[in-house]
């Protein structure tokens, strides 16, 4: 169940998790903060795609497949066509898109646990592509040799340089996401979640408006699968699978499902912490299990229930 709590608060706490990923590696100067940083703003954008589709009562697990086709359309046209870094995040984002606005034509007439299979059976059909087609996907074995991004003359292979690329992108996708919840759109929303009848009942389209979100969503997750493949230089289709959507949706489970905050939040927390178990690798998941269950115990409604316990 969405967390309750007023659009500004919100958005508060979603720039407050944004300001706190972007100064921690900044005032840290450490190489290794930064690759860590870099990742949870990757794996940032992943969760806030699954987040989009949650706030209109849909839970996606294709969003890890819509990812391998961003970052895979941005590798193909940049390594083999030559393509500038832009136009590689400019299809990485229209690609996946449109395919969760073709898709959602139909899959979004569905509701609740049959749409949550559908979406696995595409997400792991997406994955299947990659694996059976050596040309051009390189099969199991995947793209390598993925150039680094560059703007212009810049090369942004540094790792800040790299994670100010990063920042800017989930800066951008914070925003548009914000304009979507707040105003009518977001009360069109909220509508959706909680009484779609109504919605309907006032001759609102509500199959355009969820395909709209769905396509938002996988804008998001391409452009994180983006950012993912010009920053490993490699991308294999074991990436993109389910596990890699279910951990997103648990860093909106821990962050706090009903809140813009709650997928930056989670992965600020979540992402580092396999850096922080690393000493003890025969230990790592059951670590990684008693944290998350901890967390679970003790934050309910995830870390942005902090701030609704404080509000009078």
């Amino acid at each position: 169940m969405a967390l309750p709590l007023p659009a500004g608060i919100s958005a508060a706490l979603a720039w407050a998790g944004f300001a706190l990923l972007a100064a921690i590696p900044v005032m840290a100067g450490n190489s290794f903060v930064y690759h860590v940083a870099i990742l949870v703003g990757i794996e940032g954008l992943l969760a806030l795609s699954i987040h989009l589709m949650l706030r209109i009562g849909q839970l996606s697990l294709a969003q890890a497949g819509l990812m391998g086709l961003g970052a895979y359309a941005s590798a193909l046209l940049t390594r083999d066509l030559g393509a500038p870094f832009l136009v590689g995040l400019l299809a990485a984002v229209l690609v996946p898109a449109l395919a969760a606005a073709a898709v959602g034509t139909v899959a979004l007439r569905i509701r609740g646990v049959h749409f949550a299979l559908l979406t696995f059976v595409l997400g792991e059909a997406i994955v299947l592509v990659f694996v059976e087609f050596v040309v051009p996907f390189g099969g199991n074995n995947g793209l390598m040799k993925i150039p680094a991004a560059a703007i212009g003359p810049f090369l942004l292979k540094a790792r800040p340089a790299y994670y100010a690329l990063v920042v800017a992108v989930l800066a951008g996708a914070l925003l548009v996401c914000q304009r979507l919840l707040g105003g009518r759109s977001g009360e069109v929303i909220d509508g959706l979640l909680h009484n779609e009848p109504l919605v309907q009942s006032l001759g609102i389209d509500v199959l355009s408006w969820r395909r709209l979100i769905f396509s938002v969503a996988g804008g998001i997750a391409g452009a994180a699968g983006c950012l993912y493949a010009h920053y490993l230089s490699y991308i294999s289709p074991e990436a993109f699978n389910v596990s890699t959507a279910v951990n997103a949706l648990t860093m909106n489970v821990v962050g706090g499902v009903g809140v813009l905050a709650g997928p930056i939040l989670g992965a600020v927390l979540l992402v580092p912490l396999p850096e922080l178990f690393r000493s003890a690798v025969l230990y790592q998941q059951l670590l990684n299990g008693l944290a998350l269950l901890g967390l679970m115990v003790f934050f309910r409604h995830g870390l942005a229930g902090l701030v609704r316990r404080r509000q009078p």
